[in-house]
């Protein structure tokens, strides 16, 4: 029986961050992962020669955020070098830029309250920010303006940071995100695409001896005397003094540990716990470049946003749809073939959406990108359609955007605890801790739980 000072279960973001930190600080360490490849949603496949990254990804904060600055932390060289991106929103075909465009679109109330709105935020400290952890975004926007348009546009912004809609989306977190981002001013895509990222951690596990265990799921938690002292696979124990997951929170108490070994409570608390919105999500290979010019484009609807998601509960593909489309090979032309390009899309739709409502959404999302690249489909060499249930079988979970949903109550000070009740049991990755946006919360949960409970 082999014995580690610490095991960690998922080689997602979170996991691969926590045990490089475990092991740079000097302990031995072993990480299983069920898939036979690492990363989570900042893997990658490689095919016909281009790189087609699993997330549509960009770095919030780029070389300035936590996924670099940890591997520094820890003398992991990257040599990655990000290409910054200044989003551009549309709507209705028209482009712009929030918040200065929208002047002219709104009144000058209207206008002048977002740019007040926009200032207050990036003055708050990030103490200031957790008093609005159980505040919705659309009640922290209505205090300054309820033009409909407005809160359409910011709902979109909100949706990008974090997959969920303006009326649950915690103003806390809204807040974080945005001035994190404002004052990184580094948001771009890694040279190479995402996997250089994980090839980053990757090197620093080898550097740092951890052991590593590709295509061997966890079948169980080992609990003794009210600890978790192991995990069980293939039938194997394996021991050690810690146990960090970044198998998700309700699969960790639900389906490895058992809810036997936690008070009732706790069980409860944990599977009420919401999810993010889901991805629907497009890649397109393309034979030749289409609008060179273009990095990223955010669309989002006008309808209001609560009416917005009821339609498409009710399989009805608004007229306009949100959107977020990545052209990675537009930052990195080493994604894609010479004179190529790679075109990635996704609109987030609200988790249970009926499986046969997505096909017409999607052709929706595809029809808004040619609008900007045109001749998309008929110059497409491989288009690789994912759709929530295909998310939550790749994944292994329920297929959220995000994870955990950072919605008022389950953020910031109200966000799940990443030490569990169980004794030597620990949560990281999107699920417990942290704050921020995508791979970036995933990182802040793993510093959050090394800074707190190990060093």
């Amino acid at each position: 029986m082999k014995h580690y000072d610490a095991i960690v279960i998922g080689a997602g973001v979170g996991g691969l961050a926590s045990a490089l930190l475990l092991a740079q600080s000097g302990k031995k360490v072993a990480l299983f992962e069920k898939r036979m490849q690492p990363g989570g949603r900042i893997g990658s496949s490689k095919r016909d020669d281009f790189t087609v990254d699993f997330g549509v990804h960009l770095i919030s904060r780029g070389e300035k955020g936590p996924l670099i600055q940890l591997l520094d932390r820890c003398g992991v060289e990257s040599n990655i070098e990000f290409t910054k991106v200044r989003p551009i929103q549309s709507t209705g075909g028209e482009k712009f830029k929030f918040p200065q465009d929208l002047k002219g679109r709104v009144s000058d109330e209207d206008f002048e309250a977002v740019i007040k709105m926009v200032t207050d935020v990036k003055n708050m400290t990030d103490e200031e920010t957790g008093a609005f952890d159980g505040q919705t975004l659309e009640e922290f926007l209505d205090t300054y303006t309820t033009d409909p348009f407005v809160h359409a546009c910011v709902s979109q912004i909100g949706f990008i940071y974090c997959c969920i809609p303006e009326y649950r989306l915690s103003a806390g977190e809204f807040a974080r995100c945005l001035k994190w981002e404002a004052e990184a001013h580094a948001s771009g895509y890694p040279s190479g695409g995402c996997v250089s990222i994980l090839a980053a951690y990757m090197n620093g596990l080898e550097k740092y001896g951890v052991e590593t265990y590709f295509g061997k799921p966890v079948e169980s938690i080992v609990v003794e005397d009210d600890r978790a002292v192991g995990v069980i696979v293939d039938g194997e124990e394996f021991r050690a003094d810690m146990i960090v997951s970044n198998a998700g929170i309700q699969e960790t108490v639900r389906d490895l540990v058992g809810a036997e070994h936690f008070d009732a409570e706790y069980v409860e608390y944990v599977e009420g716990l919401e999810i993010s919105f889901v991805s629907i999500i497009a890649r397109f290979a393309l034979d030749t470049v289409i609008s060179p010019e273009i990095k990223m484009l955010s669309g989002f609807s006008s309808v209001p946003v609560k009416e917005y998601n009821d339609k498409l509960m009710a399989g009805e593909v608004p007229e306009e749809l949100n959107s977020f489309i990545v052209v990675p090979s537009s930052f990195d032309p080493s994604v894609a073939p010479e004179g190529k390009q790679l075109v990635m899309m996704t609109t987030a739709v609200p988790a249970g959406i009926p499986d046969e409502h997505c096909p017409a959404i999607l052709e929706a999302l595809i029809d808004i990108a040619e609008e900007s690249f045109p001749g998309l489909r008929e110059h497409a060499i491989f288009v690789e359609k994912v759709f929530p249930a295909d998310a939550a079988r790749i994944m292994g979970e329920d297929g959220a955007g995000i994870g955990i949903a950072q919605q008022a109550g389950q953020a910031g000070k109200d966000r799940p605890a990443i030490k569990s009740p169980l004794a030597g049991l620990y949560i990281v990755g999107a699920e417990a801790g942290g704050a921020g946006v995508g791979t970036e919360l995933a990182a802040n949960s793993a510093i959050e739980f090394f800074d707190t409970y190990v060093a």
